[in-house]
């Protein structure tokens, strides 16, 4: 009776066992088709290479390998003596032309203006004595020139006169021995020196003479031309200085004023480039130059890349392009540190088909059509690093 009481329990059990299995192996098949799109890659950063706008030598590198940059941070700076010399001559510049502008602007002033019509009558006074002629008083004083000049050739040829008869006295005693040599030959300096001072006092007759003729002929006619040349050009001035500066030259002015503000302007820009900035928050990476090397325009000096938002480039079939959306949570998991995950996010979803790229392993994969999508991932600890290959899991709406 105890063995037939067993038997319905048995096939109870195996009832039960069959419907476990059953369950299990729907589930399983559920779980297929649950919500994930496995993808993998490498990681990726965004970095920038921080180089100088213009050349020039480098003064000094202030970050290194390692060290943390914020967006803006100053990261090298270029020799800028020469830039800075350059912005001194450029505010000269500036100062001058603007002080030339404010002259033409004032107009000119009352002191000028009295010194242009003062040199206008000079120069009518000159004019009206040459015309004018010489006054008797004029031609007296050449009279009387020319009597001194007369009496001074007559007192000296007899000065020389004496001092020859002399001379020739004391040359025959010295030839007799009467006489030293020396005092022979001061008779002959005093002679000579005679000579000299008769030649000098025609000279003076002869320009008194001449002076005097000048006098009675008068002015002559190229120097009453000069004079009327002269004070037709005192007119033309006092006439500009009254009126002012013409319209053209303020604007003249104006427009250097303008060109030197420019010119220091782009000196202070120059300047400005002679520093370079980091455009982004995140690590220095590497440094490419050292203080004192000469770098060209574009020469990396330092590789600053954002590690604590890095980002994963993978790809998805067309088949599961429907399904994955932009925000969509991903986690990422990468071989370096098994058993961990990371949080990631779906920013980007390519609107165009590529073939798988060349890193896939076989070819039948590689000509498969894919689209590319990326990953923002959260990387605080900077545990991530570029071209580490990771695997990640796109949840996706079960329906």
């Amino acid at each position: 009776m105890a063995i037939k009481a067993g038997k319905p329990v048995f096939i109870l059990f195996l009832l039960v066992v069959a419907g476990t299995a059953l369950f299990l192996f729907l589930s399983g098949r559920n779980g297929a088709a649950a919500p994930g799109i496995k993808i993998n890659g490498n990681i990726e950063v965004t970095d920038a290479r921080v180089s100088f706008k213009i050349a020039g030598r480098v003064a000094e590198r202030l970050v290194s390998e390692g060290d943390r940059v914020t967006a803006g941070q100053l990261v090298a700076r270029l020799d800028s003596a020469d830039l800075e010399r350059e912005i001194g001559i450029r505010s000269a510049e500036l100062r001058s032309a603007k002080a030339l502008l404010a002259e033409l602007t004032a107009g000119s002033r009352p002191e000028e203006i009295a010194q242009a019509a003062l040199e206008v009558d000079r120069a009518s006074a000159q004019l009206d004595e040459l015309i004018a002629g010489s006054r008797p008083e004029e031609l007296k004083a050449g009279e009387a020139g020319v009597a001194r000049a007369a009496e001074g050739v007559s007192t000296a040829r007899l000065a020389e006169e004496n001092a020859k008869t002399e001379y020739e006295r004391m040359e025959k005693l010295f030839a007799k021995g009467f006489v030293a040599e020396r005092d022979r030959d001061n008779a002959r300096t005093a002679y000579e020196t005679a000579k000299t001072l008769s030649g000098a006092a025609k000279a003076q007759l002869e320009e008194a003479k001449a002076r005097q003729d000048l006098l009675k002929a008068g002015a002559r006619e190229e120097a009453v031309t000069r004079a009327r040349a002269a004070l037709s050009q005192a007119k033309e001035r006092h006439s500009l200085v009254k009126k002012g500066p013409r319209s053209e030259e303020i604007e003249s002015a104006r427009a250097r004023v303008s060109g030197a503000e420019e010119g220091l302007s782009l000196a202070r820009t120059r300047l400005g480039y002679a520093e370079a900035l980091s455009p982004l928050t995140g690590v220095s990476v590497t440094q490419n130059v050292e203080p004192g090397e000469y770098v060209n325009p574009g020469t990396p000096v330092v590789t600053v890349a954002d590690l604590e938002n890095v980002w994963l480039r993978g790809y998805i079939e067309e088949t599961d392009l429907g399904r994955v959306k932009i925000g969509q949570r991903v986690e990422v998991k990468a071989d370096t540190y098994p058993g961990k995950s990371y949080e990631g996010a779906v920013t980007f979803i390519s609107s165009e088909a590529e073939f798988t790229p060349r890193s896939v392993q076989t070819q039948k994969e590689r000509v498969k059509l894919v689209y590319r999508i990326k990953v923002s991932i959260k990387n605080p600890a900077m545990e991530l690093k570029p071209g580490m290959p990771a695997e990640g899991v796109i949840f996706v709406d079960a329906g």
